[in-house]
């Protein structure tokens, strides 16, 4: 066999074979379908490829990054050079489409917008193009922004809309391009959720018990009724007192009987006792043992294992499979 004869395909499966696996993950997320069925194909086929191919495809491949050592100039031209000698053209054309960026969608970007605002920019455009540009909305957002116009607007607006037929998606992705040069001017971008009472209390639960209870304390010093929203979102280690039984029973088929050893070495008698009457008495008797047999543990073991068991009931919570007595019914995080 010569490399020579070696199609591009089957030269892009080899070097995949024999590429970092992470590597590989990411370069195949980049092709498209039926690019990857070809791959995948081929190395499907391959059943054994001597070291000296492997060698000479991994060379090829090398020889034509390392011949200029001098400055990259046109880098993407050179790259669609690199890979069409590397891989032959067909396939070399493939891969480069595959890593270009994808045009935008008319309307991606008016979606995020808010509808006072949307609605105050384009008062002043032309009936026609406010027709354009709520046409690209979904129908709730496109309701409020008609409603939100002056009212001698409305009626044309709607009877424009109705009128459309197809429209060219360059002349609306230029309209939508203007429309978001006049909103980023006016400092508005597009709306996204950033942080929250939901993204902290995700972060806290996270965190070592030390950690989590001095931010938890500097949080309550200065903002008491933020610090009560919080902890109301979190489920920590000490909350598995206020599980029901099924729920601690399900719980404790989801975690490691080593790892609850450790995170009971520093739990309240209260915990312990939750714990072990939802054992069998030969599981809890084990259990006993272990903790007795068991040595000194740093904290940070302690609190490692505590929050990886409060992590696990709060997705079971999520799930519906864990209930909690008391204020709330259900976890719903």
């Amino acid at each position: 066999m010569d490399v020579a004869d070696i199609t591009g395909t089957r030269k892009a499966a080899i070097l995949l074979l024999t590429m970092d696996e992470e590597l590989s993950k990411e370069i195949l997320k980049e092709f498209e379908r039926h690019e990857i069925e070809a791959i995948g194909k081929e190395i499907a086929n391959i059943k054994y490829i001597p070291e000296n191919i492997v060698k000479q495809v991994h060379s090829e491949f090398l020889k034509n990054i390392n011949k200029s050592g001098a400055a990259i100039v046109d880098g993407q031209n050179k790259f669609k050079t690199l890979l069409k000698k590397s891989f032959g053209d067909d396939t070399a054309e493939n891969f480069f489409d595959a890593m270009a960026p994808k045009e935008g969608v008319p309307g991606d970007y008016l979606k995020t917008c808010d509808p006072k605002i949307l609605a105050g920019t384009i008062k002043g455009e032309h009936p026609q193009t406010i027709s354009l540009i709520v046409s690209l909305l979904p129908s709730k957002k496109a309701c409020d922004v008609i409603a939100m116009l002056p009212g001698n607007l409305q009626g044309d607006v709607i009877t424009r809309m109705a009128k459309l037929g197809r429209v060219d998606k360059s002349v609306l992705l230029d309209i939508e391009d203007i429309i978001q040069e006049q909103l980023q001017d006016l400092g508005v971008g597009e709306e996204k959720q950033m942080g929250g009472i939901s993204s902290v209390a995700n972060i806290l639960n996270q965190m070592d018990k030390i950690k989590e209870g001095e931010i938890l304390g500097a949080l309550e010093e200065m903002n008491p009724e933020l610090a009560e929203k919080i902890k109301q979102l979190m489920f920590t280690f000490e909350d598995l007192v206020k599980l029901d039984n099924k729920s601690v029973q399900s719980l404790l088929k989801e975690i490691a009987s080593e790892e609850l050893a450790i995170a009971l070495k520093g739990a309240s008698d209260t915990i312990k006792e939750k714990i072990f009457s939802n054992m069998s008495e030969r599981a809890s008797a084990m259990l006993k043992e272990d903790l007795e047999a068991m040595g000194p543990v740093r904290l940070s073991e302690v609190g490692q294992a505590q929050t990886k068991i409060a992590l696990t009931a709060k997705s079971l919570g999520a799930e519906g499979r864990i209930i909690k007595t008391g204020e709330i019914e259900k976890l719903e995080y």
